[in-house]
């Protein structure tokens, strides 16, 4: 299968990567169940609807052609840099 867009499959693959870190750390809490939920409740259910998405849109950027390609470009590194250095200033 070939990638159609690339910037909606990383973006799907960073929202599947978060969401499951997300659902693995809310296993060291509490989950309890619907009618008491526990501290982990939360997280796990967020997660596992970020993964969710995200493997949506990575699907979604395999099947569906878009109109101008949506290729990844180059990093901007002068710019990143400036707001590196201003958050550390």
């Amino acid at each position: 299968m070939r990638i159609k867009s690339q910037k909606d499959f990383f973006a799907g693959l960073m929202f599947s990567i978060t969401g499951a870190a997300f659902a693995i750390g809310a296993t060291n809490y509490t989950i309890g169940d619907g009618a008491r939920m526990g501290p982990g409740y939360f997280p796990l259910m967020l997660g596992i609807v970020l993964t969710v998405l995200g493997a949506i849109v990575v699907l979604q950027s395999m099947v569906i052609e878009t109109e101008d390609g949506d290729r990844v470009g180059t990093i901007a590194w002068k710019p990143l840099w400036y707001i590196i250095r201003a958050n550390l200033l």
